[in-house]
């Protein structure tokens, strides 16, 4: 899908050029070189231990429910949303896809965290491609929409999280297609109706965000055709197809009492100020995105409303951006990476916003800036995957599951023990020893709950109040910042009032 397939829009009944362009086919492969990019830096943390952090927390839990899947079968495991022994009550208020490739890549042999990593990257990498697909049916500029394509994925947001923000993909991929197949008329090739049917299966699959684009999409696609014809028939009916996939996985796993829980926590658990939301979101969005590009975030957001071709889009991207942050806001305030949608507004509004300065530059200045610009993303890449950001966000916090993969926990010991600050969902802790996590408190040392023997997982930077900064030096195995110390020595080390 090409903008030579729909453009000029006086030639939009017409069907697509039976070949691509020379241009196309440059373009193409330009968008293959970033993906090509981003997979093999993606390549060293495929066999990573989950860890300590936002990745290692949402992807264990797949691993758990991959364990479990394999151990007690379809029906047994809950149609793969049994996280034992993390707990005990199945993990289904989200749509099911991830589960599915999960469990299609988990039949392959041998037992590594590479099988339950595969599908998150895969669907990182689809970004990519997505993404060019969407600004070029927007007939953006092939200069342009590389340079947009590339200046996301060369943000520590979208190396870092990619891997997490796994619906970006089927979000974009679906937009993508709904702006070509939405002309009235149109009459598209069987491949394209096909990528179409496919990309709403995987949107309302995906997740709720998922299942809100697709749902818009899909009335946008109506509202442009103007007749329900075989296109809206065929890409609506995957659509339903998928909704009602979701819907009979998490109703008939989880239970409407579940997810209504669910929902109520991330929009009404939180204690914070307005002031003091705002703040962190500030934050989070300085710590993941460079100051440059939140300048032009707000710049290409403005031209992307402004420009006819893009403003119904970006006008529905940013109320979304706007209730899931705003209204989800809970979950916003809690997790760093919940911004993600922004990614959105950047991909598309910046697009515009170089597509625009380049109509007003001569070709060779645009092929210099564009070629030194591909560049210095290129050398910025480099500096997050080789540098500080890799350190930070992916390899320090795997350390702790290198603690706790390569130490059992002691003779007769029942519970995974954690103790302090910053291990506060250790589910990869539960998946490495098959026990459930459970807090050490001082009532919890009183009670001889625990085995004297029983270790306890420790962050050090993170110590308790109620011991000694020194307690590392008790330590009977340590990796990086994290240590396994006996419960003995705890109370022996602990500081009474």
């Amino acid at each position: 899908m090409t903008v030579t397939d729909v453009a000029p829009a006086q030639a939009a009944e017409q069907p697509p050029r039976p070949t691509p362009s020379k241009e196309d086919r440059w373009g193409w492969t330009g968008v293959g070189a970033i993906t090509l990019v981003l997979a093999v830096s993606f390549i060293p943390r495929l066999n990573l231990p989950f860890g300590d952090n936002h990745m290692g927390r949402i992807i264990s839990r797949y691993a758990l429910h991959l364990a479990n899947l394999h151990e007690k079968g379809i029906v047994g495991s809950d149609f793969s949303a049994d996280w034992e022994p993390y707990s005990n009550a199945a993990y289904a208020h989200h749509p099911p896809l991830l589960n599915i490739l999960t469990a299609l890549f988990g039949s392959f042999p041998g037992d590594q965290p590479v099988e339950v990593w595969i599908a998150p990257y895969l669907l990182a990498l689809l970004v990519v491609p997505a993404g060019a697909a969407l600004l070029r049916g927007f007939g953006l500029r092939w200069t342009a929409t590389l340079l947009a394509v590339g200046l996301m994925a060369s943000t520590t947001f979208f190396w870092v999280y990619s891997p997490i923000m796994f619906d970006l993909g089927p979000i974009l991929l679906i937009s993508a297609v709904v702006v070509v197949l939405r002309r009235k008329d149109y009459q598209p090739p069987r491949w394209l109706l096909v990528i179409a049917c496919i990309a709403a299966l995987l949107a309302t699959m995906v997740s709720w965000p998922g299942i809100g684009f697709a749902g818009a999409m899909g009335l946008w696609l109506l509202l442009g055709r103007r007749k329900i014809d075989r296109v809206v028939l065929w890409v609506g009916g995957a659509m339903v197809v998928g909704l009602l996939i979701s819907l009979t996985f998490i109703v008939g796993v989880s239970g409407i009492a579940d997810l209504t829980h669910q929902a109520e926590f991330r929009t009404q658990g939180g204690t914070f100020t307005a002031e003091q939301f705002v703040r962190r979101q500030g934050r989070n969005l300085d710590a993941l995105l460079p100051i440059w590009y939140l300048v032009l975030l707000g710049l290409g957001t403005l031209a992307g409303l402004w420009d006819k071709r893009t403003r119904l889009y970006m006008a529905f991207a940013l109320l979304f951006n706007i209730f899931w942050t705003v209204g989800l806001n809970n979950g916003a305030y809690i997790h760093d990476y919940w911004d993600y949608p922004v990614m959105i507004l950047g991909l598309v509004g910046m697009g515009v916003l170089i597509d625009r300065v380049i109509a007003f530059l001569p070709g060779k200045l645009t092929l210099a800036g564009a070629s030194a610009a591909g560049l210095l993303m290129v050398a910025w890449l480099g500096f997050i995957v080789l540098g500080r950001i890799d350190h930070n966000y992916v390899e320090t916090p795997t350390d702790a599951g290198t603690l706790v993969s390569e130490h059992d926990p002691a003779p007769n010991q029942t519970v995974a023990w954690v103790a302090g600050g910053g291990l506060s969902t250790p589910r990869w802790f539960a998946y490495y020893w098959n026990m459930a996590p459970k807090g050490v408190t001082p009532a919890v040392l009183a009670s001889n709950e625990a085995n004297p023997t029983d270790l306890v997982l420790m962050d050090l930077r993170k110590v308790p109040t109620w011991l000694p900064k020194t307690i590392g030096d008790r330590a009977v195995a340590e990796e990086g910042h994290y240590a396994l110390i006996r419960i003995s020595d705890l109370k022996a080390a602990e500081i009474t009032p």
